[in-house]
């Protein structure tokens, strides 16, 4: 059994982390928009590249479930993070409508396993009584970090390569944060699945806290 003490510290860990990577994406989406103008993709496949980042998540949404199950909650957050790391760093390596395409539908995919990951590890960790305070706190503490990200455009010198790095810094930090927590992650369980058109309730990825 885990004392509260560490409780507590890996739940502000996971939350101060994913504070983290909103702050990223937060100052990523609006930083894409300004860049695909500049690279003159055309509108369409400009709308298309910023676009697949969504097609990714959604991806992500129907497949991190299994992937967590399988290899647990800090090697998942590993494996996600470090896909949002490599495709971010290849994007001012790899300048073009396709790559990029391809490139910001990973990111979304990797950003959508973390939230994933983050949350069912908060859910399995926090006491159902301190559940509604804690997934408040996050939500707030995300979505602020979403728009303070989107301030820090002002800063940036969106023709260079610096935005991508800075970008990876704060996605790293976050993988950093969560991968040295001291505290045991919660065991996951197989889940059952439930088929589309199936009137049942609805499963969740189930954890039990170490």
């Amino acid at each position: 059994m885990q004392s509260s003490g560490r409780v507590r510290e890996q739940i502000t860990t996971l939350i101060i982390a994913t504070s983290l990577v909103q702050l990223a994406n937060g100052f990523f989406r609006t930083f894409l928009s300004l860049r695909v103008a500049i690279e003159d993709f055309g509108s369409t496949m400009a709308g298309l590249v910023l676009s697949s980042y969504f097609a990714g998540f959604t991806l992500a949404a129907l497949r991190c479930g299994g992937i967590i199950e399988r290899i647990g909650h800090i090697r998942g957050y590993a494996a996600f993070a470090g896909l949002v790391v490599a495709a971010t760093a290849a994007m001012p390596l790899m300048v073009g409508s396709g790559a990029w395409l391809v490139l910001r539908a990973i990111v979304g995919f990797g950003c959508a396993g973390l939230f994933i990951t983050t949350e069912s590890w908060l859910n399995a960790k926090a006491q159902p009584a301190e559940r509604g305070r804690i997934f408040s706190i996050y939500m707030v503490g995300t979505f602020l970090a979403l728009a303070v990200g989107q301030l820090l455009i002002g800063r940036a010198e969106i023709e260079t390569a610096a935005p991508f790095s800075a970008i990876v810094a704060l996605f790293a930090v976050a993988l950093v944060m969560v991968s040295t927590t001291r505290a045991e992650p919660p065991r996951a369980t197989a889940a059952e699945t439930l088929q589309y058109g199936e009137r049942r309730a609805p499963h969740r990825l189930r954890s039990s806290a170490a």
